[in-house]
């Protein structure tokens, strides 16, 4: 009878954990500040613009890959309000399969202005922390969100946003910005196993370590879901990597950042068969009249893809050009 139960509860909990997993998270739109709940009914003024290649890589728990971009800072949006609106722009990868109770995986290093979830409490609640900024900052981030509930019973519809994040670092038009994820085996000792670490950080490029942002996670959603513990479970075989341009309430073209210039690469290592590669296109776009038209440009060779994304302004609307050109590198 015991035996019976036993496998009763299993397959319960195992139907439970899959029906789960279906719920995907949207790729952007989780991190409007509070006060702009009502972005989510005005597509024009609450989207996003992303590229990516539209299917997973299998990279996601290889220690030694190493995932980067480089930027240049903008300068400020001509019209600009730093209570109303919202700018996160970056390259970031995540995870399209999460584990029971987790709902959000998402490595996002960014930069950030106007009303924006630049900071948080950190161990042990996470709690994100929305702050306004009238200039441009880095900040490095772990952006997770969990299911409601208990075990067995958890709704992945109603979620909560958690949030490990770096220092804040303030950075001025011009400076060149880079951004990278490695994931790092460390060794264990005392016959402990060895760990996997990933290594979350964003900064200026030559300022040292004064101007550089990092995130260490050491574990799946920092160790609050339970149901996780190791970023060397099967669950996490494959990532996705995109950049997006995920700006909230601008009113009009001259509320769009001005031009942002990044060279990109992807590499893995040689020998394999990276039959994986995939053309970057256009991910997502929010509709808007205004838009940046999004040029995208691709090179795959056996074990390297080159990826180039230019999104301009049709006819100069700002008086200028917004071009953006996004790098990633997936390096071993």
């Amino acid at each position: 009878m015991t035996h019976l139960l036993y496998i009763f509860a299993w397959i319960f909990l195992s139907l439970a954990r899959v029906s789960c997993s279906k719920e995907l998270p949207p790729t952007v739109g989780l991190r409007f500040p509070s006060s702009n709940t009502d972005l989510k009914n005005h597509s024009c003024h609450a989207g996003a613009l992303c590229v990516g290649p539209g299917q997973l890589y299998p990279l996601g728990r290889v220690p030694g890959v190493k995932w980067s971009s480089r930027f240049v800072v903008p300068e400020l949006p001509a019209k600009f309000d730093k209570s109303s609106m919202t700018y996160y722009d970056y390259l970031n990868v995540f995870w399209r399969q999460n584990p029971e109770g987790g709902f959000m995986n998402q490595f996002v290093p960014q930069l950030m202005l106007g009303n924006a979830l630049a900071n948080s409490t950190n161990a042990p609640d996470y709690t994100p922390i929305w702050i306004e900024m009238d200039s441009w900052h880095v900040g490095s981030q772990y952006f997770m969100a969990l299911c409601n509930g208990t075990l067995g019973t958890f709704d992945c519809q109603n979620w909560i946003p958690k949030a490990a994040t770096g220092k804040l670092v303030p950075v001025e038009p011009g400076e060149m910005v880079e951004t990278s994820f490695v994931l790092k085996e460390e060794q264990g000792c005392c016959k402990k196993k060895s760990r996997l670490d990933w290594i979350l950080r964003i900064g200026v490029v030559g300022g040292g370590p004064e101007r550089q942002s990092v995130v260490i996670v050491d574990r799946p959603f920092m160790g609050l879901v339970n149901s996780t513990h190791s970023w060397g479970e099967a669950i996490y075989d494959d990532i996705y990597v995109g950049s997006c341009l995920e700006n909230y309430n601008m009113k009009s073209a001259e509320s769009s950042p001005p031009s942002l210039e990044i060279h990109v690469r992807v590499r893995d290592a040689p020998g394999r068969d990276e039959t994986f590669w995939h053309d970057w296109n256009l991910d997502h776009a929010p509709g808007c009249p205004w838009q940046p038209v999004s040029m995208i440009t691709n090179a795959i060779h056996k074990s390297a893809q080159r990826v180039k994304w230019k999104a301009e302004l049709k006819g100069d609307r700002r008086g200028h050009t917004n071009a953006s050109l996004t790098e990633s590198n997936a390096l071993r």
